[in-house]
């Protein structure tokens, strides 16, 4: 690495380029950067020295960039920001106690928040904030020290860390039978409301999924209200509109209050590929504050899995089942 100091340009001599390069002036350069043109001109000057090149063709009012000006800034940005942010980060280390955790609406709606007020006791001094989203954001740019991901398990450039499996069951609102004989077997759900999502479930598979796994053609006969999120998913289950499949961890508070029952008694189904993690960037130094609380995610989970006779689902599946 000794070969650095030699082979790459000083950083204010590249900042003074990218703004010069971004605004196509000098003069604008020079007030964005709080020096004058003259510091901008010589900046660029030396940098064009150490790179045996012009990067600018220079008018009388106006300036472009050259072949060579062209392709530094095509790069350049996104390196300077990649420092910007690596810079960021080793600066939060000085404040160990604040943790940035993301999470899915889903997961952070129906197991999370009801349980991070007892975080919170055990850790008064830790300053938490969630980051909720449904999509795969960069960690990264979105500042999130760790995230709890559902899914296989691999993402690019992360490392992740098996946290609970995931099984669902068709369940129901109990005034939704109204005094009806309820099915005997898969098959029979074909006549009743089934309450979809749309795309790939936060739970892993919809309903073709689980009635192809129990033996059941799904082509004809099969009645569906179909939604795109899952908070809208269970509050149409609740309110006693139809079938959803739920199970656990997310719906584990709403079978012990009695809101929720199993539509069947049939054992819950788990769905490959469809665990939750926890996810951190792969090389990321971890702080106290997110050793916290993983320690007691793991520890909560373990403890609601007892309660639940949920043990299994602590047990990550087979890699050859996703």
């Amino acid at each position: 690495m000794s070969s650095l100091r030699t082979s790459i340009p000083s950083l204010i001599s590249l900042i003074s380029f990218e703004a010069a390069a971004r605004l196509l002036s000098f003069t604008k350069a020079a007030n964005e950067l709080n020096i004058t043109q003259a510091a901008i001109s010589r900046q660029i000057r030396e940098l064009e020295n150490f790179l045996q090149t012009p990067l600018f063709e220079r008018g009388h009012r106006s300036i472009e960039l050259t072949a060579a000006g062209i392709m530094l800034n095509a790069s350049l940005p996104l390196h300077l920001t990649a420092i910007a942010s690596l810079a960021d980060r080793v600066r939060e280390l000085s404040d160990p106690q604040a943790i940035v955790v993301g999470t899915t609406h889903a997961f952070g709606t129906y197991w999370l928040a009801p349980r991070l007020a007892e975080f919170s006791k055990l850790n008064p001094d830790v300053d938490l904030r969630l980051a909720v989203n449904d999509e795969l954001v960069d960690i990264s740019k979105q500042r999130i020290d760790m995230t709890i991901r559902f899914g296989g398990g691999s993402w690019p450039s992360m490392s992740s860390r098996f946290l609970i499996g995931c099984e669902v069951t068709p369940v129901c609102h109990p005034s939704y039978w109204d005094g009806r004989r309820r099915p005997a077997g898969p098959g029979d759900l074909l006549g009743e409301m089934l309450l979809g999502i749309e795309g790939r479930s936060v739970q892993g598979g919809g309903w073709s999924d689980w009635f192809q796994a129990h033996g059941v053609e799904t082509a004809k006969g099969k009645h569906q209200i179909t939604v795109n999120n899952f908070s809208v998913l269970m509050q149409a289950a609740l309110s006693g509109q139809g079938i959803a499949l739920g199970g656990s961890p997310l719906v584990d508070d709403l079978f012990a209050s009695g809101v929720l029952v199993p539509a069947l008694e049939l054992a819950p189904y788990r769905v490959r590929g469809s665990d939750y993690y926890v996810v951190e960037p792969a090389g990321q130094v971890r702080k106290q504050s997110c050793e916290k609380f993983c320690s007691w995610l793991y520890d909560r989970m373990r403890r609601d899995a007892a309660m639940t006779n949920n043990e299994h689902l602590l047990v990550e599946a087979q890699k050859s089942h996703r």
